[in-house]
């Protein structure tokens, strides 16, 4: 899509990690809430934002302890444009659920094929982001709840300027980046091409601009990885800013969510907030779930439209909200009284991965003398490759610093798999405590006595890592998490020291 030549393109999508972040530092102040005025204090900074002029029955009111659905989105104001040239670029639905494994969040790819009533009576079929240049948010709402049938209690409407303040308030983000991001556009015409970009792989603090870049980026992905993307920077941000540190900064990350949002009215009022915030209270604690959307990708680069099954929409909607045991375990029956039941073992097949202890090889032979043991994977994916090698890309190593400031060793190695942006890798560093193995899921040891961490997010492993006295280490699945659980165990089971 062409834009006007007075501003380079925008990427979407940093309005999600704003609008979820202030969401989560909104909510988790609710702990330390002592009575009605410290409520009225938090309306008072939401209201500094401005009221969503939204039409009777778009959202939906609910009881106190209910679970709510919330919209957020985003809005993508074009330089010197009016109105009519907004679109909503992040389209995000987040469900909160005290008796929920998770906080449940579902990006709907701003691409998919939608058809819109007009005030003429008559419907026009278009893209789901541009509903909200036709009609606002509650256009938006509308469609979103004809097509995916679910009810929507709140609506949040972002814009991206605060991104950058909100990140950076909270001291940075620790993100796992799964290969680099470059894109040097010194030589494109003004206003044309995608924003300059240079991040490297590898476990790093992004702060302000670097994290805006980063969930920002859509060149040569699909609308899928870079929802995966944004989602896996909440994750980290979520899991790194803990609730102490929201309540003691709450009033300060309301005062950002209200200067760069606009919300429905009913939480500018005190009623409805206490409502989120009773509700917040019992989940904030909890893991944020992705829910993928079941997104058909055009098979033609003429066709401008994501698609999706109604049968699976159907499906992705009762995992979102709750109604389906989509990646959870399932239990053996229990035993009856006087049964002599034993549950039979169930047959599980070898994880689809191949031997490639030359390959690792190389790959840490590229690494030896950084300071560190070198652990590679014997195994890989089935249909992978390493990256490289590049000098100063793949693999790579460098030197990373915690909040305090100290040094330590690190290095990445990357393996890409068949597919846009499916990247995943091996990450070694020789600090101990990185934030992001702080919190495992589940742990499991291995033949040899490995303990590994599983990080999980209700449906597949995301991370699978283990310590050791002089480092830590962990297999980071790719974006939308392509390798089952079998497969991340498998690799990080077979990591072994291969260069010091």
């Amino acid at each position: 899509m062409s834009l006007p030549p007075q501003r380079k393109r925008q990427r979407p999508g940093i309005r999600t990690a704003l609008a979820s972040v202030a969401v989560v530092a909104l909510v988790t102040g609710a702990t330390a809430t002592a009575g009605l005025l410290e409520v009225q204090t938090f309306v008072d900074d939401i209201s500094s934002g401005a009221k969503l002029d939204l039409a009777p029955g778009v959202i939906s009111t609910v009881d106190v302890g209910r679970p709510q659905t919330i919209l957020l989105l985003g809005s993508d104001r074009r330089f010197k444009a009016g109105k009519s040239d907004a679109r909503s670029d992040t389209i995000m639905l987040v469900r909160l659920d005290a008796d929920a494994q998770g906080t449940a969040v579902m990006n709907i790819p701003r691409d998919l094929k939608v058809k819109v009533p007009l005030r003429s009576g008559r419907f026009e079929t278009t893209k789901i982001n541009s509903t909200y240049s036709i009609g606002g948010p509650g256009l938006t709402a509308k469609v979103v709840k004809d097509v995916l049938g679910v009810q929507i209690n709140h609506i949040i409407n972002v814009n991206f300027g605060g991104f950058r303040r909100a990140v950076d308030y909270i001291d940075c983000v620790y993100a796992d980046v799964d290969r680099r991001y470059f894109n040097d556009n010194s030589t494109a015409a003004y206003g044309a091409g995608y924003a300059t970009i240079n991040i490297p792989a590898g476990y790093q603090k992004l702060c302000g601009q670097k994290a805006l870049d980063y969930v920002r980026f859509r060149h040569m992905d699909t609308d899928i990885v870079r929802s995966a993307r944004q989602q896996d920077f909440l994750r980290q941000a979520q899991q790194q800013y803990g609730v102490q540190q929201a309540v003691q900064s709450r009033h300060e990350l309301t005062k950002i969510f209200g200067a760069y949002t606009q919300t429905d009215a009913d939480l500018h009022s005190v009623d409805a907030l206490l409502k989120l915030m009773s509700l917040v209270a019992f989940s904030s604690q909890k893991n944020i779930v992705s829910v993928p959307f079941p997104a058909i990708l055009p098979n033609s680069p003429t066709d401008p439209y994501v698609t999706a099954e109604p049968v699976e929409i159907k499906k992705a909607v009762a995992e979102f909200l709750g109604q389906s045991r989509a990646g959870r375990p399932v239990p053996h029956p229990k035993p009856k009284p006087g049964d002599n039941y034993k549950p039979k073992p169930s047959k599980v097949a070898p994880a689809p991965v191949f031997k490639n202890l030359d390959g690792a090889r190389n790959q840490a032979d590229l690494l030896k003398g950084i300071g560190i043991p070198v652990y590679a994977p014997k195994v890989m994916a089935n249909g992978s490759r390493y990256m490289g090698p590049t000098a100063g890309q793949y693999p790579r190593a460098y030197v990373l610093r915690d909040p305090d400031g100290k040094k330590h060793v690190a290095y990445r190695i990357v393996a890409t798999t068949n597919g846009i942006g499916q990247y995943y890798g091996v990450q070694g560093t020789s600090w101990t405590d990185p934030p992001l193995l702080a919190s495992p899921s589940a742990t499991k040891t291995i033949k040899g006595g490995r303990q590994l961490l599983l990080f999980g997010d209700g449906r597949r492993l995301r991370f699978v890592g283990f310590k050791t006295p002089k480092g830590s280490y962990w297999v980071s699945n790719t974006l939308t998490e392509t390798l089952n659980n079998r497969t991340m165990i498998a690799i990080a089971a077979s990591l072994v020291p291969l260069a010091r």
